[in-house]
């Protein structure tokens, strides 16, 4: 098995975070730290008692059973758990029947609503790059809420060299490095009757735009690129990187494995500012916190980023509740050290639960990596022209039917009993990775382990069909049609991106259950934006005649109208559907009674027509709410 000759050292999207897989091996100290610890030690403070309140006054929806019309006068909760959500005086009936002193506290007409559930994000992985340099499009280190996940106004060449230039680090021996970086956000050129070009980074002779040797010649420089499939670097850093490893840089690009080798040939006291990675998680849990989420699923978790979650919760508090899928890389070895197959179960679910297996077949759209049936309408590095797929026969480094070798992988893990993720972006590598499911499960239906298909980006009717038979379901990286939707349309993809991309109505049309998350650090933490950006499917990427990102949604074109959602049905993909796609239905996605008192308040209803559907990301975040404690409010609501 290869991956187009790189083995499996892919490290494709969020899905493989090139950063963490070279350095983590610097948190020794601290995994050892955690494993010396008795188990009682690393159970300790589990979860505070909740207090015993009756919430009214304002619009609830309790979201039982999935029913989006539902509202509430009241809801009750008590140590942690929901008591009773109907009309005050019921909810007032029961709680006084069971003997529970509580207060009632007013909403004072704000919304109060389960809390909000991101189904695939990176933890540690993200947190691993944090002291990186972001060189990102998407804004996500503003103070401004209101600023936050948006497109920067301004970002091309000029505004990478400037930012970078007003970063340089003093020492004369340090690295530049820097992480988001994403050329497909970037300016492009249409080329009319051939391939479109993107702003391509290099170093070296050749142009002056791009040329990553015109920002800085003295200091090695090493950019990740946001889909975190290649790596840039000047020639200052290509020729430590060669020196080192003996991998010489094309004109200063490196891709997959090569990646990984780059990383290691940075200092030593750069490698460890990793160590620093709990500060990094203690900001990331907090901006969960603040934008409403209390289920957040890790869709690739190794063991080491276990120990150093562990090791964090030891002394701190816990302000949300992380599930997982297990890392496999597809050997035989890493599905044999999974442990046998059990359905978690709620006091698990207090700690840190396994929900499944995570497996990635092919790599990133944007970062011209997603495997295609079709040759992208633009340049692409190394001539992967239909981008790569992970999991190939020896013989066939560029497969166009499904590989022996992934369908004997697929086949391996959903043996062990765990339910499956496989990550999926290219239309051909969605098409390999149906029919691996439809042979390994044999006439069985993926609705019973609620095997799923990450991002799922491009499918057309009989992938649908084909999905709806097998019982899979998707969750769509919804981020694409927001944020990458114009360059898809105009020049990675042309007419593909509007027949194909994140087709989230078809999908429920064809009564697929569907969750939308953030990739995070794909893109930023935001459940309420993800599911703006799924109602109105507004392409943000359009620029105006100065090269600015349009920020007035008015101008900003729709990217296929008959797949948005209603707000009811994308409210419903990041509670209720995505608890049950991350197997936590049975305590959270809803306020049912007894399920955990996770709620956020939210200061306008996001359901509520007269609140424009392209401010919803926008709706600020009063409270979260955690097993009946309050993990964050809002000092300005």
């Amino acid at each position: 098995m290869g991956s187009n000759g790189s083995d499996h050292d892919y490290v494709q999207c969020g899905c493989h975070n090139p950063v963490w897989n070279a350095l983590k091996d610097r948190l020794d100290p601290v995994g050892h730290t955690v494993a010396s610890q008795s188990r009682s030690e690393q159970q300790q403070a589990i979860e505070a008692v909740g207090e015993s309140i009756v919430f009214t006054g304002g619009t609830i929806y309790p979201l039982r059973d999935g029913n989006m019309d539902e509202r509430v006068e009241a809801l009750g909760i008590h140590a942690g758990d929901v008591v009773a959500a109907g009309t005050l005086a019921a909810v007032e009936a029961r709680m006084q029947a069971l003997g529970i002193a509580y207060r009632k506290q007013s909403l004072n007409g704000r919304t109060l609503l389960p809390g909000l559930i991101e189904p695939h994000a990176h933890i540690v992985q993200s947190c691993a790059m944090e002291g990186w340099l972001n060189l990102g499009a998407i804004d996500s280190d503003s103070l401004d809420e209101h600023k936050n996940q948006r497109l920067r106004p301004l970002y091309d060449w000029s505004w990478l060299k400037t930012t970078i230039r007003d970063n340089l680090p003093e020492d004369s021996t340090a690295w530049i490095l820097g992480h988001m970086v994403d050329p497909a956000l970037m300016p492009f050129e249409i080329v009319p009757g051939n391939l479109n070009k993107l702003l391509t980074l290099h170093c070296g002779p050749g142009d002056e735009i791009g040329n990553l040797d015109t920002i800085d010649k003295q200091h090695p420089m090493l950019l990740i690129s946001a889909s975190m499939h290649t790596a840039y670097l000047n020639t200052a850093a290509s020729d430590a990187v060669y020196k080192k490893t003996g991998i010489r840089a094309r004109n200063g690009v490196l891709q997959e494995a090569e990646v990984l080798a780059a990383i290691k040939t940075i200092p030593l006291k750069q490698q460890l500012d990793i160590l620093k990675i709990f500060k990094h998680l203690e900001n990331y849990f907090d901006t969960a916190a603040r934008r409403g989420i209390t289920l957040l699923y890790d869709a690739m978790m190794d063991p080491m980023s276990k120990l150093v979650l562990s090791a964090y919760f030891l002394t701190r508090p816990r302000k949300l509740r992380i599930g997982y899928a297990a890392a496999c890389d597809g050997t035989a070895k890493s599905i044999g050290q999974l442990p046998p197959y059990r359905a978690a179960s709620r006091e698990e679910a207090k700690r840190i639960y396994q929900g499944s297996v995570k497996l990635v077949s092919d790599g990133s759209n944007q970062g011209l990596t997603g495997y295609q049936s079709t040759r992208y309408c633009c340049e692409t590095d190394f001539g992967h022209s239909r981008g790569n797929f992970n999991f190939c026969d020896e013989h066939q480094p560029a497969p166009v039917e499904t590989p022996e070798a992934y369908k004997a992988l697929v086949q391996n893990a959903i043996d062990t009993g765990w339910p499956l993720m496989i990550h999926a972006n290219g239309d051909r590598a969605v098409q390999f990775t149906l029919q691996a499911y439809a042979d390994a499960l044999q006439g069985g239906s993926a609705l019973k382990k609620r095997h799923r298909i990450e991002h799922c980006s491009l499918l057309n009717e009989d992938s649908l069909q084909t999905m709806k038979l097998l019982g899979l379901s998707p969750s769509f990286l919804i981020g694409h049609v927001g944020y990458w939707g114009y360059v898809f349309k105009q020049a990675i993809f042309q007419n593909k991106a509007e027949q194909m991309l994140d087709l989230c109505q078809s999908a429920l049309d064809h009564d697929l259950r569907i969750s939308l998350h953030s990739d995070c650090s794909v893109t930023p933490l935001g459940p309420l934006r993800s599911m703006e950006q799924a109602v109105t499917r507004k392409m943000e990427g359009i620029r105006d005649a100065q090269g600015r990102f349009v920020h007035d949604p008015r101008l900003q074109p729709i990217l296929n109208e008959a797949e948005c959602l209603t707000r009811k049905q994308a409210l419903k993909a990041i509670t209720y559907d995505a608890a049950w796609q991350c197997h936590a239905e049975g305590w959270s996605g809803s306020l049912q009674d007894g399920h955990f008192a996770d709620f956020v308040i939210l200061g306008q209803d996001p359901l509520d027509e007269t609140v424009p559907a392209t401010s919803i990301r926008d709706i600020t975040v009063c409270e979260t709410w955690k097993g009946g404690q309050r993990v964050y409010v809002n000092s300005a609501s």
